[in-house]
């Protein structure tokens, strides 16, 4: 099964929705005239940008950027994974939230970030989602994740662990320029480990102060080979994937099959000098 994925790297106007939500428009029309996406995929915090002192005030409530995206699917025919934006949670609490659409404009799944990032202010304004999401789009399993998710390759593997593992690997981001080969690193890293497509997409651009996000946006195949990268402009991935690929990975290399699932919590022995206290 092949499948199109366009994933639209992107700088954020911080604060103004509704300019983000021009810029979405622009290049998606820009990037649909010679490419029929399956899938659309935007990036973590596109309608505000990543700047973490303003989320506990950009809550949304209202509606409108699930609204924008369901029309971004019709309009297009195509399933959107709508990056992620800050919504009011059922008490009232932020909740950095991924949503996603099918081609009717329906909102069919959500995916609530699950590692917050501490050193910018995010877990102080954001509170944490506590479930690892799994969907299928039209037959393509995908596992969901935001930024900061991916350094925990256990997230991944909880995918991995799933009567139907996913055939891709998402990461949604607005990842720091000063850690851009780590990104790369770690996408290449859970492609391989996870013998599945991985995405990784985040915003580019300058933040504020002198502080960008990386850019630098990857599509890695199942061998870890990367298939496509963006430097740091505004550009989008425009990937074809293709699920026999998967399979034939891991057939040929059973390493899943191999796992010893029931030795992941153990505590090893410790062999060294013995410390006195």
């Amino acid at each position: 099964m092949k499948k199109n994925i366009l994933a639209i790297q992107m700088q954020s106007v911080i604060g103004e929705r509704e300019a983000n939500f021009s810029k979405v428009s622009s290049l998606a029309e820009k990037f649909c005239k010679n490419f029929s996406p399956d899938i659309i995929v935007l990036p973590e915090v596109w309608t505000t940008g990543w700047y973490c002192p303003i989320f506990g005030c950009v809550k949304e409530n209202d509606g409108k950027t699930e609204k924008f995206l369901s029309e971004l699917a019709v309009k297009y025919n195509s399933n959107v994974i709508g990056g992620s934006y800050i919504k009011t949670g059922k008490n009232g609490e932020g909740k950095n939230f991924c949503p996603v659409f099918n081609r009717r404009g329906k909102l069919i799944a959500g995916y609530e970030k699950i590692h917050l990032y501490a050193p910018d202010g995010e877990a102080q304004n954001v509170q944490s989602g506590q479930n690892p999401v799994e969907i299928s789009l039209e037959g393509l399993k995908i596992g969901l994740s935001i930024c900061y998710d991916i350094r925990f390759p256990e997230l991944f593997r909880s995918y991995i662990n799933t009567e139907n593992p996913p055939e891709l690997l998402l990461n949604v981001s607005a990842w720091p320029l000063s850690r851009k080969a780590q990104y790369g690193s770690m996408a290449i890293s859970r492609a391989i480990e996870n013998q599945s497509y991985f995405l990784a997409l985040s915003q580019t651009g300058e933040i504020k102060n002198g502080v960008y996000n990386a850019g630098n946006s990857l599509m890695v195949s199942p061998m870890g080979e990367i298939i496509q990268k963006l430097d740091e402009k505004e550009n989008a991935l425009c990937v074809q994937i293709d699920t026999d690929e998967v399979e034939k990975v891991r057939k040929t290399f059973p390493n899943l099959l191999n796992r010893k699932i029931f030795d992941f919590g153990f505590r090893p022995s410790y062999i060294g000098e013995s410390i006195n206290v």
